[in-house]
């Protein structure tokens, strides 16, 4: 098994999804696309805690999981692990992510999610047009912030049609 290199910068992106239940397979997506640049990333399939080991190796100051989401806006959406607390913006894995990441050391106020909502999660559904289209947005939004070691600022992500909450190739072929 390849290992993964540690992130440049200190930013470690973490993909979560299933690639068999449709929009839920984002994060795999996104995963593979920046697997296929060779950009760091981890994939911890529907389960967090696949990746807290290296994690808790690595030692990021910041992280972003890349997640399908229940609710949210159209486009890709930023928020702060603490903001999907609400409802109306919450990841489609039952296990606290908080506390999973507080288990590796890591500050939860330093953990974003960046997702796109889910809207067909049914075992056996392809991944919708717009998520595989979005999948693209988001790995080259990720590949910046993997090259700076730096989150975007509000006026970037307006270019990649983010909502933005606090501070902050072709993905057809990917499966």
């Amino acid at each position: 098994m390849k290992r993964a290199k540690r992130p440049a910068g200190g930013v470690a992106v973490v993909c979560l999804g299933n690639p068999f239940r449709g929009d839920d397979a984002f994060g795999y997506l996104v995963y593979r696309l920046l697997k296929s640049a060779g950009f760091p990333a981890l994939y911890a399939g529907a389960a967090p805690e696949n990746v807290i080991g290296k994690l808790s190796e690595w030692k990021p100051r910041a992280v972003v999981i890349v997640d399908a989401l229940l609710g949210g806006k159209p486009g890709l959406n930023i928020v702060k692990l603490s903001d999907t607390a609400s409802p109306l913006v919450s990841t489609t894995h039952s296990l606290p992510l908080e506390l999973l990441l507080r288990a590796a050391g890591i500050d939860p106020k330093c953990v974003f999610v960046l997702g796109v909502k889910a809207e067909h999660l049914d075992l056996g559904d392809e991944p919708s047009e717009r998520v595989r289209r979005t999948a693209g947005e988001a790995a080259r939004l990720l590949a910046k912030v993997l090259v700076t070691g730096s989150l975007p600022s509000e006026c970037e992500l307006g270019d990649e049609g983010a909502v933005v909450a606090g501070d902050v190739e072709d993905s057809a072929n990917a499966r």
